[in-house]
């Protein structure tokens, strides 16, 4: 009695057998079976395709290499060549690079050089035959136009190797000193520091080199017109006993007065203690400008009450601002005519 078990297993092996034997037929049918000077004239063909192909990325064609070889038979000493490695390689190389291609092609020539040494070498008859055909693969136009290298491809292979040997005396370099990583990042951020702080430096000394030339002939413009209406208000409140808001445009006022001499360059976002450190070390207006910006703070920064004394004195300090600014404007003007003389 055949059971249902038994014919499935039948069923499987005679599943098998057929697929290994259609596996087997095509397999064969991608052997040809030559001679061996056949096998050593294909061999030199296949190296007339591999240097059509180190020439150029057109001549990189998979199916000239053509079918498997078998010479002889394969009990008795001969052997079968199968060129799958070769269509590998060309296929690899018609996408690659000049370098990469011209790499997988010197492998590939290689090979099939030992293979025509160790084929005995070939008749001249079947030498002559393979020359023809590798002579017909080059004739075609895609190798026409291919050309060696030229000097600027020379030049950017030399460039390339300096820059690979730079890098790779970097990577020792950094493996032999691993200390010397941080001191580069530590010596590039205190360069940038430096460089900082130069450029600040630099920028107060041009402002200070204004205060000290700050007799240099300027006309009446709008800064000289705001700093009158800013002390007009100030005497307005003062009038009105608002004596913080008094103080407050005194100090504007006074503020004002030294941009339109030029003291330092327009910037709406210093700090009163900012516009004092501007003015020059010592200078009869930095002391001047610091007392009223410090009465300035406590008055309207602190909340402190003030009165017509505190009010007086702020007068009285933005009064000598305003009269040492006009005698050194006078000066510098006295200065420039005499040097127009």
């Amino acid at each position: 009695m055949v059971t249902y078990k038994g014919w499935g297993e039948r069923r499987v092996r005679s599943v098998a057998c057929m697929v290994l034997g259609l596996t087997l037929v095509a397999h064969a049918a991608g052997i040809k079976d030559v001679s061996a000077d056949a096998f050593g004239a294909e061999v030199v063909r296949l190296q007339g395709v591999v240097a059509g192909c180190a020439a150029a990325t057109t001549g990189c064609n998979a199916d000239a290499v053509g079918d498997d070889v078998r010479v002889g038979d394969v009990e008795r000493g001969g052997f079968e060549e199968h060129w799958d490695w070769l269509r590998g390689a060309l296929k690899d190389a018609k996408g690659a690079k000049d370098g990469e291609r011209a790499r997988l092609m010197r492998a590939s020539g290689a090979r099939l050089e030992e293979m025509a040494r160790e084929s005995g070498g070939v008749s001249e008859a079947g030498f002559t035959q393979a020359r023809a055909v590798a002579n017909a693969v080059l004739a075609q136009p895609q190798f026409q136009g291919a050309v060696g290298l030229t000097w600027w491809d020379r030049a950017k292979m030399k460039l390339v190797e300096w820059v690979q040997r730079l890098f790779d005396g970097a990577v020792y370099v950094g493996t032999a000193a691993p200390w010397l990583g941080t001191l580069l990042e530590w010596a590039f951020f205190v360069g940038a520091g430096v460089g900082l702080l130069f450029f600040l430096l630099r920028n107060v000394a041009r402002q200070r080199l204004r205060v000290a030339l700050g007799g240099e002939r300027v006309q009446a413009s709008a800064w000289e017109s705001e700093a009158d209406d800013w002390a007009k208000a100030a005497a307005e409140h003062a009038e009105a006993g608002a004596w913080r808001e008094a103080v407050h445009c005194l100090y504007w006022a006074a503020i004002v007065l030294l941009e339109s001499r030029r003291a330092w360059r327009h910037n709406p976002t210093r700090t009163p203690r900012e516009y004092v450190r501007l003015l020059k070390p010592g200078s009869a207006q930095q002391q001047g400008l610091r007392k009223l910006t410090q009465i300035f703070e406590r008055v309207w920064y602190g909340l402190r009450d003030v009165d017509e004394r505190e009010y007086a004195e702020a007068l009285a300090l933005y009064e000598r601002l305003a009269a040492g600014a006009e005698s050194e404007r006078g000066a510098g003007e006295t200065v420039a005519a005499g040097g127009l003389a």
